[in-house]
């Protein structure tokens, strides 16, 4: 059978676009239902096919599920220190017009996609950063891979407009590339958080083991690179300046180790692990500020709904939606020589200026209301309809 044959499409099918990723994150699952709908209304039928998470992800404890997803199961296979991935799909992309893959130089199923697309398989699109944006796990032929490929596809669904920049300054056409400014569904945690009522912050407290002091959130996933020893010796420093201080830690990952260690010997570090929706909600309301030292990515967009300002470091490991910070605006985006000491006395400083948390409060505000995932789900529809034109 031709590539054609296998993976194209009849002229009078209808038009049908498939996204493949590694797997279904929790925070994706409303974008997708809404994406399938908006491409439903202009006469396109999305599927999805996802896998399972590896074991490092799967510490992470954020899988979610769509009933009308495809489930499959990836294979992952270990070369050297490099972990590739094989996604077993080929046949379910058979009548595809557009295949859409996450830019990954590890995902064994874009060679054959970008090959394929050259002998009349369908159109390919790329969704992504452009580039490896963490150092530390930056692979140079992994890199030298996605920047060989990048240019071989029809469409790119750029994260944020760094990500355009990344993208077409490496020769991509800028008239295919759709800027999505990734984001999730924060509107049911605005709700929540608006109804949390002082009772039931007061049982929490309780409950925790937490006075009336000012707290501190802790809100991602917890890995090296999110730089959790800094965070348990800066907030050390904070505790020097309000002794009343606390850090609350929700999240989860292969270094939750870290905070459980220093919770043995400092009772006002609490780790609570992963929490979604309303309990999410009920936690991040006894804090004022989020911490985040490390690694960014869409914990800023759940600081912006829960309006605490984040203090970070200008990293350059950081994901694209750093892009949303805006120093002094709607965040404290320290320089990234900066210590524990310097990290912990602006975290005190920032506890003790209510003046000022207001105004970073009312730029979280702003941004929850502008980077939303209606709007992202809109941006891509538009962008696979016009990919579709071509």
């Amino acid at each position: 059978m031709s590539v054609r044959g296998a993976l194209g499409r009849a002229s009078a099918a209808p038009r049908r676009v498939v996204i493949v990723y590694k797997t279904l994150p929790h925070y994706r699952v409303d974008f997708y239902e809404q994406l399938r709908e908006k491409l439903a209304t202009q006469g396109v039928h999305l599927d999805l096919i996802v896998g399972q998470p590896d074991a490092l992800m799967e510490q992470r404890k954020d899988t979610g599920d769509l009933p009308w997803a495809t489930r499959i199961r990836n294979r992952y296979i270990s070369v050297g220190r490099r972990q590739l991935v094989w996604q077993p799909c080929v046949r379910k992309l058979r009548g595809a017009d557009l295949v859409i893959v996450e830019q990954a130089s590890r995902l064994i199923l874009n060679y054959f996609l970008h090959a394929t697309r050259r002998l009349g398989g369908p159109k390919l699109g790329l969704w992504g950063h452009g580039v490896n944006l963490d150092d530390t796990s930056r692979s140079r032929a992994g890199e030298w891979a996605k920047r060989g490929l990048l240019r071989r596809t029809d469409w790119w669904f750029c994260y944020t407009e760094g990500t355009k920049r990344i993208v077409t300054s490496a020769g991509f056409p800028a008239a295919r590339a759709t800027v999505v400014q990734n984001a999730i569904d924060t509107g049911a945690l605005r709700e929540a958080r608006a109804s949390v009522a002082l009772e039931d912050q007061n049982a929490l407290r309780s409950q925790l083991g937490i006075g009336q002091g000012p707290v501190c959130l802790w809100l991602s996933s917890i890995y090296p690179t999110k730089r959790p020893d800094f965070m348990v010796a800066a907030f050390d420093h904070v505790r020097a300046q309000i002794p009343d201080a606390e850090l609350l830690v929700v999240g989860d990952g292969p270094s939750r180790g870290v905070f459980e260690a220093a919770s043995e010997s400092r009772p006002w570090v609490h780790v609570v692990g992963t929490r979604f929706g309303r309990e999410l909600a009920l936690y991040a309301s006894l804090a004022s500020i989020v911490v985040n030292p490390g690694l960014v990515g869409l914990t800023v967009l759940d600081s912006f709904a829960l309006e605490l300002p984040m203090v970070t470091c200008d990293l350059s490991l950081h994901s694209p939606e750093v892009d949303y910070l805006v120093n002094g605006e709607n965040s404290v985006v320290l320089p990234a020589d900066t210590t524990p000491g310097q990290y912990g006395s602006e975290v005190a400083q920032r506890l003790s200026d209510a003046n000022g948390l207001d105004l970073l409060r009312r730029g979280c505000r702003a941004g929850s209301a502008l980077y939303t995932v209606e709007a992202m789900a809109d941006r891509f529809a538009a962008g696979v309809v016009s990919a579709l034109a071509l």
